[in-house]
């Protein structure tokens, strides 16, 4: 064999293993590929049943920016914890730089908010859900939609400011009782007084 069947052969024995290490890729990358599909299916079905268990409809859970707008709103915060979420997509819209770390840690934060909320909502661990939302909001939703044993409680009291102002251990619904004023002055009266606090006569 000479010099030049010699190179032949290494090059086409290199040819065809690189040809089978690009095919072998394709394919992984394909599978990948599809699972990353599959599981984005499988969470946007969870916002959609998360949001209808809220009372609000299933479509606007794939509705760009009116989709966090909508859970800020189940979730019981300010209206304008929306604009924070999104500050980050504003800001690069915007073309202004050096804001990155600071617009990522604002919408970390608002996702701690939110989910801390609905944990509540949900009569789960407010401060567990709200950490586990920081890093997968979306996994968290689906399992919050999907679960048969977590229903969304619209009742449960919680501050329109997540964690902040919060009192501790406030799970429990708003008060049904109807409401009382005083005899003496008229003065609406607190839940479980027992005097009226304008004029200090005793509630009867």
């Amino acid at each position: 064999m000479n010099e030049d069947q010699l190179v032949n052969n290494l090059l086409s024995k290199n040819a065809d293993f690189f040809e089978n290490l690009t095919g072998g890729l394709l394919i992984f990358v394909g599978i990948i590929f599809l699972i990353a599909i599959a599981a984005l299916v499988v969470i946007i079905i969870g916002e959609v049943k998360l949001f209808k268990k809220a009372g609000k409809p299933g479509w606007a859970a794939i509705v760009p920016f009116y989709s966090t707008y909508v859970l800020v709103e189940i979730a019981g915060l300010n209206w304008w914890y929306f604009l924070i979420a999104i500050s980050g997509t504003i800001i690069n819209l915007l073309g202004i730089s050096g804001l990155g770390t600071v617009t990522l840690i604002a919408a970390r934060a608002v996702n701690f908010f939110i989910f801390y909320n609905l944990g509540k909502k949900f009569k789960q661990n407010p401060v567990t859900y709200g950490v586990l939302g920081i890093f997968f909001p979306g996994i968290i939703a689906t399992v919050l939609g999907f679960s048969k044993n977590m229903q969304y409680d619209s009742s449960v009291v919680v501050s329109p400011n997540g964690p902040i102002d919060d009192k501790k251990g406030n799970t429990t619904t708003a008060s049904s009782e109807p409401e009382k004023f005083c005899l003496g002055c008229g003065q609406k009266l607190k839940p479980g007084t027992s005097f009226c606090e304008n004029c200090g006569k005793k509630v009867e």
